[in-house]
């Protein structure tokens, strides 16, 4: 990006006239013009006195002084004391740069790490201080059966199930199927899925028996 003293003095240049021309047009003086071509702002007393200097070297140049003056705010700044410095002096650690390190990749992999293992041990928590799942397919509700009845479906890996308040098998996967003997008539099964720590999940089924 170019300063305020390299777009004036390209400009003059590219016009044809000296240092000595603009003195005669501005009434600046010499040694003040070079300063702002140079961007030596702090030869020059006072903010203001540098704004009025430019905004009067780019007019005689037919440039749009405003535009030199939000270059020259974006590079220069005043201080308490009525100094023109350089923003670059007083700003550097606002604009710090991030570099990526190997301790940077270890607080990554780290943070990685933590948050996975913090996942297992909820998910873990969750899963064993709530009830088992317990989906049954067999028997539906109002299901009409000849004096067998068909208790089938599905619950958690490491889970008991009972049937009626008898321990029945259930496969590595979690699946259960089993038939009993119910007299004639309308009746109540009742099917539990109980695990380690005790939680229970119960389904109630009407059935009727011809």
């Amino acid at each position: 990006m170019r300063t305020v003293g390299e777009i004036l003095s390209e400009k003059r240049k590219q016009l044809g006239l000296s240092l000595e021309n603009i003195e005669k047009e501005t009434k600046i003086r010499k040694k003040f013009l070079e300063a702002i071509e140079k961007n030596n702002f702090p030869q020059i007393e006072g903010s203001t006195v540098v704004k009025g200097f430019i905004r009067n070297y780019a007019l005689i140049l037919n440039l749009d002084p405003e535009n030199l003056l939000a270059v020259f705010r974006r590079d220069f700044r005043e201080n308490e004391k009525g100094q023109i410095i350089p923003r670059s002096m007083v700003e550097p650690l606002k604009k710090d740069k991030f570099y990526w390190t190997p301790k940077a990749t270890f607080i990554l992999i780290f943070s990685l790490l933590l948050g996975g293992f913090a996942f297992l041990f909820v998910r873990q928590y969750f899963k064993f201080s709530s009830a088992p799942s317990l989906e049954l397919l067999s028997p539906e509700e109002g299901e009409i059966f000849k004096e067998k009845v068909l208790v089938l479906g599905k619950t958690d890996k490491d889970v008991s199930v009972k049937v009626d308040g008898t321990l029945i098998s259930v496969s590595d996967n979690g699946q259960f199927s089993e038939q009993i003997v119910l007299p004639r008539g309308d009746d109540i099964v009742t099917i539990e899925a109980i695990n380690r720590q005790g939680k229970k999940t119960t389904i109630n089924r009407k059935v009727k028996i011809e």
